[in-house]
């Protein structure tokens, strides 16, 4: 699989969140992509807008150059939303599939 990350690429803005943070685009702030937005760190509290100065400060901060490094060298590992909304030649009957296994995983947790 390959990513072409429309955050990178394309005019795709970075998305503001009710909760105070910065996430590559809109299409990350969905209850199924939480989780993997709490892993890889885009919403620790270092990261939450009040506590910056700049947005380059988040921008150029460790898990938003972990989040693109993931993107571009390891697409397998990275969001099922950046695969169906970014990825070449994508299986889309996969991405529905891991995308149902967050939700699953979501609703055990509630």
């Amino acid at each position: 699989m390959k990513i072409n990350p429309k955050c990178l690429y394309e005019f795709q803005p970075a998305a503001y969140t009710s909760d105070g943070y910065m996430l590559p685009c809109c299409w990350m702030d969905d209850p199924p992509v939480y989780r993997y937005i709490k892993e890889c760190g885009l919403k620790d509290e270092e990261l939450l807008l009040s506590n910056n100065d700049r947005l380059d400060d988040i921008f150029t901060s460790d898990q938003w150059e972990n989040f693109f490094s993931t993107l571009l060298n390891d697409p397998d590992n990275a969001s099922y939303m950046c695969k169906k909304k970014c990825g070449l030649n994508i299986n889309l009957d996969e991405i529905q599939s891991e995308a149902k296994e967050e939700l699953r995983i979501m609703n055990e947790k509630d």
